[in-house]
């Protein structure tokens, strides 16, 4: 006889016990973690959702991720990866939106609605000298933003619109400073007025501009003997940085002859290096200001000779001091960046160093340095505790120019205002005609030599704290007590919290733009809720949190306030 309360097969018992294990699984472990992508909601400036468009994350300008925004304004994109991107969305009839946003590993983040803005036209009629048109083609142009970080432009999104009169309407275009040149043969490339764009007007007229025939401007190359150099490259710029001009370098004929044509009227900086090394060292850079007018223009530059020195103090001559000698042009050359790149503002060294010459002074003070160039130059002499620079103007001939350095010195002490504590700090004397350099040592002392007695302006900097400036119509000669003041934090970190006080993990911060041409900041807060933002400008702050489930908060932050902030999100409603 068998019980009737039979065992079941195994298979089945498996599939019950299976059904029973999930129909009793808490709520929250079946719960689906959110899809991957960055998403949101972009609107008109009243308010409504756009019903299309694109949107961009630029990692390089060839890396980069695109997707459409559908008809009710919403769009997901996918990151490439984690850090930071570039957000750019285009929507026709409206300015462009820029935006940097700090993807997070789980390359998740909704961010808040994004509002566009109306936007702004530029127009203009390019006209020649007999008052024809000149609008198809030879405009060009570029965008940047109040840091001066070009902006680009991945979707063509401004474009350019050939009127029936035969003027030009350049636009939708993106809040900051478009720079622009018309740029067409046979006309001379002419560099317009660069235009702010802020909002404030829905079309910005340029008016009728005249683009008259180019000019010319001829450069000649001679060495220290006056000879030419031939096969010698020589290139100009706009004086005016950062330019839409773009020229190219020209080499010299065999009579030492550099001609650059199509020149509008205006001032230009010619660049070029000396025929040689210096010491057999090093290769110098030299420039002039050239003003061209509507007429040839002649420069010339000398690109060897020899400048002599005989330093002395008033103990007499300066042995055995080392002695540098820079051409006086400025710290970049046209083989450098003037814009900088809108991919790599993290990281923006664009700056050069002036290129100099070296030697050491012998036992009656006295040094050459050869081959240098005539014209103006920055003179820099080591002392035993700092460094006098002086402006000269190296002779055409190779004369010895005398160098006195005054007497007195001014003994600096500098320290935190907060902590007492030495300040590795920059200290720099101007006065007499002269400027003293000098760096503090680990205990915060400087003593600046060379300083003279009839008064000056002293400078006091470091890193990571205010530039203290003073004038003194005496040089003092008594110790000078610095303390100096910490500056803004440029790392910014804060804390999105609930009206419990708990953290708020994954809550999209916002540093709101200051003004037009001044992109918004996304981050991503941690697991504890904190958010951090990296190279923050200097001045108060705007940050607003948002979160799921969570009604959105904005706070205000004072320069001096940086430390310590916290977002408090109420749940909504």
């Amino acid at each position: 006889m068998h019980n009737r309360h039979e065992l079941l097969p195994l298979r089945t018992l498996v599939t019950v016990l299976l059904l029973l294990s999930i129909a009793s699984a808490p709520r929250a472990a079946q719960s689906v973690a959110p899809e991957a992508g960055i998403t949101g909601r972009v609107l008109t400036p009243d308010g409504a959702p756009v019903t299309q468009g694109n949107i961009t994350l630029m990692t390089f300008p060839t890396n980069r991720v695109n997707a459409a925004i559908d008809r009710t304004g919403h769009f997901r994109i996918l990151p490439d990866g984690q850090g930071w991107r570039r957000l750019f969305i285009s929507v026709p009839g409206f300015a462009p939106y820029l935006a940097n946003v700090t993807v997070p590993s789980s390359r998740t983040m909704a961010l808040p609605d994004l509002k566009l803005q109306e936007a702004t036209y530029f127009h203009a009629r390019f006209v020649t000298s007999d008052g024809e048109p000149l609008a198809a083609g030879g405009l060009r142009r570029r965008a940047i933003d109040r840091d001066g970080v070009a902006i680009l432009d991945p979707f063509e999104h401004v474009r350019e619109q050939i009127e029936p009169d035969g003027s030009i309407t350049i636009g939708p275009l993106p809040a900051g400073r478009l720079l622009m040149a018309f740029d067409r043969q046979p006309f001379a490339q002419t560099r317009l007025r660069d235009i702010d764009i802020n909002g404030t007007k829905k079309v910005i007229e340029g008016g009728t501009i005249l683009i008259a025939p180019g000019s010319q401007l001829h450069v000649e190359i001679v060495d220290g003997a006056e000879k030419p150099v031939p096969k010698h490259e020589v290139w100009i710029e706009d004086a005016a940085l950062p330019s839409p001009l773009s020229f190219q370098p020209v080499r010299t004929n065999e009579q030492g002859r550099a001609v650059f044509d199509r020149l509008a009227p205006g001032r230009y900086r010619v660049w070029t290096r000396t025929a040689e090394r210096c010491a057999g060292r090093v290769e110098l850079t030299l420039s002039r200001l050239v003003a061209v007018g509507s007429a040839a223009t002649r420069a010339r530059l000398v690109v060897g000779g020899r400048a002599t020195f005989k330093i002395t103090t008033v103990l007499g001559a300066l042995y055995s001091r080392s002695v540098t000698l820079a051409p006086d042009a400025p710290a970049t050359s046209p083989w450098q960046s003037r814009i900088a790149d809108s991919l790599s503002r993290r990281l923006p060294n664009i700056f050069g160093s002036p290129s100099s010459c070296g030697g050491v002074t012998d036992s009656e003070g006295r040094v050459t340095l050869t081959p240098f160039p005539p014209g103006p130059a920055q003179l820099r002499v080591s002392l035993f505790n700092s460094i006098y620079i002086a402006r000269v103007t190296v002779p055409e001939n190779g004369a010895e120019m005398a160098i006195a350095i005054p007497d007195g010195v001014t003994p600096v002490h500098v320290t935190d205002q907060i902590s007492r504590q030495p300040v590795a700090a920059q200290v720099i004397w101007v006065g007499g005609g002269g400027r003293v350099e000098a760096a503090a040592t680990p205990n915060g002392d400087v003593l600046l030599e060379g300083v003279g007695k009839v008064g000056g302006a002293l400078t006091i900097s470091a890193r990571e704290y205010q530039t203290l400036e003073g004038q003194f119509d005496e040089t003092p000669e008594t110790q000078q007590e610095v303390a100096l003041m910490p500056s803004p934090i440029a790392r910014v970190a804060l804390r999105v919290v609930s009206s419990d006080g708990d953290a708020i993990p994954a809550a999209v911060v916002e540093l709101l733009a200051r003004g037009a041409g001044d992109a918004a900041e996304f981050v991503v807060s941690d697991a504890k809720g904190v958010a951090t933002f990296l190279d923050v400008p200097e001045g108060p702050l705007q940050f607003g949190a948002h979160a799921d489930g969570f009604a959105s908060s904005t706070v205000r932050v004072a320069e001096d306030a940086r430390v310590s902030i916290v977002i408090s999100l109420k749940l909504a409603k």
